[in-house]
């Protein structure tokens, strides 16, 4: 945040940032439009940017990805279509989750079908978001007793939790120090 030179002086109040429904202007006249999105993402040890493409990622990455995100986001937040043509789709709920679900229809990838082929009612366990954990996780089965584990959070919870990322080719490879 430094970098994009906004000051916070007291870190809790950075963690609410994407839940925030109304934001109001500074002494400068600055205005938001109270909404996210994802502008830069690494994903597969690839750094992407506002215009990645589904052919630019790896099948088995993507779906991983976008299940993930979709899965593990309230169902309450979700993209509506917009009111008007041209005007920009609404979205509705958490911002953080809803910029990440845009993110995914971008790439091609529908958060809702996923949505539906995984209902909340089959989840195995949800731990939802709080401040002190700084993470939520949704823990999902896979069949034949196994389970897939998706974390979201405050990236030095996440990457201190984590041995391995899913690399470009879909595979898993061990997190390095570079990597971290």
């Amino acid at each position: 945040m430094m970098r994009d030179h906004n000051l916070v002086r007291h870190l809790y109040a950075c963690e609410t940032m994407g839940n925030a429904t109304a934001i109001c202007s500074d002494k400068t006249g600055t205005l938001t439009t109270n909404r996210m999105t994802v502008v830069q993402s690494y994903m597969g040890r690839k750094r992407y940017g506002a215009k990645t493409s589904r052919d630019d990622v790896d099948g088995t990455l993507l779906r991983i990805l976008c299940d993930g995100i979709a899965i593990n986001s309230g169902y309450s937040s979700r993209i509506m279509a917009p009111a008007h043509q041209g005007e920009l789709p609404k979205q509705a709920g958490n911002k953080t989750e809803c910029a990440l679900l845009q993110f995914c229809d971008s790439l091609g990838e529908s958060y809702e079908e996923i949505r539906e082929k995984n209902p909340e009612r089959s989840f195995t366990k949800v731990f939802t978001f709080n401040s002190i954990r700084k993470s939520m996780t949704t823990v999902v089965p896979l069949g034949n007793g196994k389970h897939r584990v998706f974390t979201k959070g405050a990236s030095e919870i996440i990457l201190a939790k984590c041995s391995y990322l899913l690399g470009s080719d879909g595979e898993l490879h061990p997190l390095s120090p570079f990597d971290r």
